[in-house]
């Protein structure tokens, strides 16, 4: 793998571009096939579910040859979940249909960090900063994109009815106030660093923004029919900044386990 090629960069990043036009054509679909719209037109119109495959297709296609080039754990396992993702696509169960949106978030992830680990900033090395708080760093940057996945899997759980909305509301906060703990704390404590206040100031922004869209998604679904433009617009921008979301989350985890270095190694000990 060459991180340095500039080309190989841009191409992850247009392939993260595709994958996450997939993922908002299948918010397009999933709105659009709400229970309460099993009679409508528009819900058994299969352009949108036809254009939802083509595009989870070609992000596949394209990802086979991003992992070629990059040949990481990361891009092989993305090319992986892809894969299954596409083939729980057109099962039409709930439980599959959960997975399929859960997954789809690992796929975009994994593209994510491909696109960390062929950027310059990647190949000028890491900028040491040492790991002596508790909790320690090395967790969070675990904890972090496990609740963002909980958080996904419990809003695909509420939009396929498996479970009532409660729960995605409350585990939102949650997140909300773990990632704002950490996003805080890490600027506050490397304010000079040039990957980790960057990504933690990206994460805690396309967060807020989150929860925003999904307050917004949640009153439209009150003030209007599910099936309508204003629900299936934030619904879909809500489902799309999710998976910036996690690619965020993500990307932070990455520089953090990059950029972390016990005591020993620091005082050269």
């Amino acid at each position: 793998m060459k991180p340095d090629n500039p080309w190989l960069h841009r191409y992850a990043i247009f392939v993260a571009l595709c994958a996450l036009i997939a993922i908002a054509a299948g918010a397009i679909v999933t709105s659009l096939e709400r229970p309460i719209a099993a009679n409508s037109a528009i819900s058994k119109n299969p352009a949108f579910e036809y254009w939802h495959q083509i595009a989870g297709g070609v992000a596949v296609v394209l990802m086979l040859g991003l992992a070629i080039a990059v040949r990481s754990q990361f891009a092989w396992f993305g090319l992986a979940a892809g894969i299954v993702d596409a083939g729980l696509g057109f099962t039409g169960q709930a439980f599959a249909s959960i997975l399929h949106a859960l997954i789809a978030q690992v796929f975009f992830g994994c593209i994510v960090a491909a696109i960390i680990t062929t950027s310059a900033s990647w190949k000028r090395g890491p900028v040491p900063i040492e790991d002596s708080w508790r909790p320690s760093l090395r967790s969070l940057a675990i904890a972090v994109p496990a609740v963002i996945l909980l958080q996904t899997t419990l809003g695909a759980s509420y939009r396929y009815r498996a479970l009532g909305v409660l729960w995605h509301i409350l585990n939102a906060m949650i997140v909300l106030l773990l990632i704002l703990c950490v996003a805080v704390f890490l600027i506050r404590q490397f304010p000079e660093h040039p990957t980790l206040k960057p990504a933690a100031v990206a994460l805690a922004v396309i967060t807020s923004i989150q929860v925003m869209l999904g307050f917004t998604t949640f009153m439209m679904l009150i003030l209007f029919p599910e099936t309508s433009l204003a629900v299936v617009i934030t619904s879909v921008l809500h489902v799309a900044t999710g998976a910036l979301t996690f690619g965020a989350s993500l990307t932070l985890a990455i520089l953090l386990r990059y950029n972390l270095q016990d005591g020993r190694s620091l005082t050269g000990q």
